[in-house]
């Protein structure tokens, strides 16, 4: 290896120290922020797909109508085989 070479991957090294730095910053900046609604206004806490909209997707809520039809024809579908005939 070159004094050059050894330069470069020490600055290299640097730069990615650097860029771990702000990373580590900007998870405590946010935590913080975070922590300041949870105690000063909890009901305009975000869900986790909200706060970090980069790391998690966001989850469709399923309407409730069709959920309610759904157990609606199980529920029918159940009695019809387990209660007894009249």
């Amino acid at each position: 290896m070159t004094t050059e070479d050894i330069a470069l991957v020490a600055h290299v090294r640097q730069e990615q120290q650097k860029e771990f730095a702000q990373l580590l910053a900007w998870i405590v900046y946010n935590g913080a922020a975070l922590t300041g609604v949870a105690i000063n206004a909890p009901r305009k806490f975000p869900q986790i797909e909200e706060a970090f909209p980069s790391l998690f997707e966001q989850k469709e809520q399923q309407d409730w109508r069709v959920m309610k039809a759904r157990m609606e024809g199980f529920a029918t579908t159940h009695n019809q085989n387990t209660l007894p005939s009249k």
